[in-house]
C-alpha cells in the first residue's frame, strides 16, 4: 500500500501536465492571455473549494486560510508566471513535443543545483551523469534539423 501512496501523486501529476499543456496549446491566440487565465483560475478555484469540501465535510475554510504562510500567496504569483510562459511558449511556436520537455528539462536542472546549494543535497557521480545527460538532450531537442522529421544517425553526426 504504501508504494501505491508513493506513486499515485506522481501519476496524477503527470496526467494533470499531459492534460495541461494539451489545453495551454489549444488556448486560441486572438484570446486575451490574461482573460483566459482569469477563467482558468476561476474554475481552479471552484475545483479547489470542491475538494476542501470532500475531503473536510464542509470545515471552517477561514480556519485552514489563517494557517496558511507568505508562501500560498507566493505560489500564487509563481503559477501566473507560469502558466503565461507556456501559453507564450506555444503562441510563439514552440512544438507541443519539444517546448515544455525544455523547460521542464530546464527547470529540473535549476532545481538540481538549488538543491545541492540550500539543501545540502547530494550529488554523486550517478546524478553528475544523469545532469551531463540532461544538457546533452536540450543541445540534441534544441539542434537545428535539415528536415522536421524524426532525426537520422547523419544529421546527429556533427
Amino acid at each position: 500500500m504504501e508504494t501505491i501512496l508513493f506513486y499515485v501523486p506522481l501519476a496524477v501529476g503527470v496526467l494533470g501536465n499531459i492534460l495541461y499543456n494539451l489545453f495551454a496549446k489549444a488556448t486560441p491566440e486572438d484570446a486575451n492571455t490574461f482573460a483566459s487565465l482569469t477563467l482558468t483560475y476561476l474554475a481552479g478555484m471552484i475545483a479547489t473549494f470542491v475538494l476542501y469540501l470532500a475531503t473536510t465535510g464542509g470545515g471552517d475554510i477561514i480556519a485552514e486560510f489563517a494557517k496558511a504562510n507568505w508562501a500560498s500567496y507566493a505560489l500564487g504569483l509563481c503559477i501566473v508566471g507560469c502558466d503565461v510562459a507556456i501559453i507564450l511558449l506555444y503562441r510563439a511556436g514552440w512544438d507541443l513535443s519539444v517546448g515544455t520537455l525544455v523547460a521542464n528539462i530546464s527547470v529540473s536542472l535549476g532545481l538540481a543545483v538549488l538543491g545541492v546549494m540550500f539543501w545540502q543535497e547530494s550529488l554523486g557521480p550517478i546524478k553528475v551523469i544523469g545532469i551531463l545527460v540532461c544538457i546533452a538532450g536540450l543541445y540534441i531537442v534544441n539542434r537545428p534539423q535539415k528536415d522536421k522529421g524524426i532525426p537520422g544517425i547523419t544529421e546527429l553526426t556533427p
